[in-house]
């Protein structure tokens, strides 16, 4: 009879031992997932080929790009997404390009950037894993 009652307690530390994996395995995947969530999504705004300012797209904000000389562009974070809301430059191609964000740059003619040729002002959508 010992020996039938040591057979079931092993089958009941093996039992006990598996749900305590399982339960670390899950709360493991819980963690990494919530990870995964708390990546800030940025932005890098140049000037010429130089680094102007790098934003990150959960803070709301209007960021002047003022060069003097009256060449001035505006470039809006709003809701996760990023636009050049106004240029002075002459045929505004760059403000008529939209809003860019994560959810949409594969659909953009441009993808990840936003050009403002005639200013030399470039917006980047900072991919995943982008140093």
């Amino acid at each position: 009879m010992a020996e039938n009652e040591t057979g079931l307690m092993k089958k009941k530390d093996v039992l006990i031992i598996l749900a305590a994996l399982l339960i670390a395995a899950a709360g493991m995947l819980a963690v990494w997932l919530s990870g995964r969530n708390a990546v800030v999504e940025r932005a890098r705004i140049y000037l010429g080929a130089d680094l102007y300012q790098e934003v990150a797209l959960n803070e709301d904000q209007v960021i002047e790009v003022d060069q003097g000389s009256g060449v001035v562009n505006h470039i809006e974070v709003k809701d996760g997404a990023i636009r050049m809301m106004d240029s002075t430059c002459p045929d505004k191609q760059c403000v008529y390009q939209g809003e860019m964000s994560m959810e949409n740059y594969e659909r953009r003619g441009l993808r990840q950037w936003i050009v403002c040729l005639p200013n030399q002002v470039t917006v980047e959508l900072v991919l995943e894993g982008g140093e």
